[in-house]
C-alpha cells in the first residue's frame, strides 16, 4: 500500500495514485456499490472540483490495466443508476 504498487496474476499493474486509491477503496469492500459522489469523497477529500464523470474516466483507465493483467477478468463492475463495484470474477 506504502508504494501505491497492485499486482495481479504476478503482473505489475502500473497505477496512477488515483487509480491505486480506487482500486483499494473499492476492493476492501468487496460486491459494496459505490456511487460517484461517494467515490469522489473517498478520492478527492481536499473537495476540488471535478466532474463526477471524471470517476468514469478513472474506472476506465483503470478496467484497461486490469485486462491488460488479466483478460477477460471483470473485476470493477458498473451497476447501472448506482456506481461501481469490485467483485472477483467467477
Amino acid at each position: 500500500r506504502e508504494r501505491f504498487k497492485a499486482i495481479l496474476h504476478g503482473r505489475d499493474l502500473d497505477l496512477t495514485v488515483v487509480e491505486f486509491q480506487l482500486l483499494s477503496f473499492l476492493a476492501e469492500h468487496p460486491g459494496q456499490i459505490f456511487s460517484r459522489s461517494r467515490l469522489m469523497d473517498r478520492i478527492y477529500p481536499d473537495r476540488r472540483v471535478v466532474s463526477d464523470r471524471t470517476i468514469d474516466s478513472h474506472v476506465k483507465k483503470l478496467r484497461r490495466k486490469i485486462e491488460a493483467a488479466a483478460p477477460g477478468e471483470e473485476w470493477i463492475r458498473s451497476v447501472y443508476g448506482a456506481g461501481y463495484k469490485f467483485e472477483e470474477p467467477s
